[in-house]
């Protein structure tokens, strides 16, 4: 069972997958920690509550329940204020993720 976002909604080059339980991104620069929604090996979509403005470079960090971990640069793409008061940050990976690294943080079954 595939759990990729349908084409229809993908606008990324890469196509984007559910993390496994427990992923987040940890924004080193800024002492903050964000739960990852979705993630390719191009970028990232993830909540936080007090999000950086878009064009922000960060040091950052993946990391699983599981141990998984890795540092990463993150160019935040495009932040907006969720329903539930939180909000969604897109981010750009520099450089992309390997499938390797990508497939550290898939969820279990995900092509």
């Amino acid at each position: 069972m595939s759990y990729a976002i349908s084409p229809a909604a993908e606008r990324r080059i890469a196509p984007r997958f559910r993390p496994t339980v427990g992923t987040i991104c940890r924004l080193r620069d800024r002492n903050q920690v964000a739960l990852v929604w979705n993630i390719s090996s191009t970028g990232i979509s993830m909540m936080i509550a007090d999000p950086p403005p878009a064009g922000t470079v960060l040091a950052a960090e993946l990391s699983t329940e599981g141990g998984s971990v890795l540092p990463l640069t993150l160019h935040v793409v495009h932040v907006r204020q969720a329903d539930t008061g939180d909000y969604l940050l897109g981010g750009r990976f520099d450089p992309p993720l390997s499938e390797t690294d990508m497939r550290r943080f898939l969820a279990p079954g995900t092509a």
